[in-house]
């Protein structure tokens, strides 16, 4: 049964109170939602799972969805290791200079409009970095006829017309693990 705190669970005669739970007068109360379970005459409360909310270090999957002459702007869809969807698209924002360790001429050679991203967040503010190895593009469409791009070095090929494109790419490239 689906509880909430403060919801009455039954009385300390016919249970011990476990996980989740609490005495008050000889009746058990809820302290979280959650799923209430009585095994061996324990009664606890086994919580929901809550909406993610991204901090500083968590690593999101997100889709560029613009780009100027020094940064990307990227819609967040999922804090990656959760199950649950985030309750709104956030956005964050990727600065040049978080993009790789070496120099990058423009925000195109590291990012493009509609990239999916692997990137880490380094500040409260959804500042991205792409800087690590394990993070960057892990999926392209091609400039030119919309093909997904395949992995080509440090490079992205389109299969259908051969167009070779540059971009930040992550070990994770192509895997489909987002």
């Amino acid at each position: 049964m689906m509880v909430f705190p403060g919801d009455f669970l039954g009385y300390a005669e016919e249970y011990i109170p476990g996980y989740g739970v609490y005495e008050e007068d000889g009746k058990l109360f809820a302290a979280a939602a959650g799923k209430a379970v009585v095994e061996d005459k324990t009664i606890k409360v086994i919580p929901v799972k809550t909406i993610p909310e991204i901090e500083k270090n968590d690593v999101i999957i997100g889709r560029v969805v613009d780009t100027r002459s020094s940064f990307a702007m990227v819609e967040i869809a999922r804090k990656e290791g959760s199950e649950r969807a985030l309750r709104h698209y956030d956005r964050g924002f990727l600065h040049i200079s978080n993009m790789s360790d070496g120099y990058l001429k423009n925000v195109e050679d590291g990012v493009r409009y509609m990239d999916i991203i692997r990137a880490r967040v380094i500040d409260s503010n959804l500042k991205l970095s792409i800087k690590e190895r394990e993070m960057g593009v892990i999926r392209a469409i091609c400039e030119k006829c919309g093909t997904p791009l395949q992995k080509m070095k440090d490079k992205l090929k389109c299969p259908e017309c051969g167009n070779v494109e540059k971009r930040k790419v992550s070990e994770y490239y192509g895997r489909g693990e987002w």
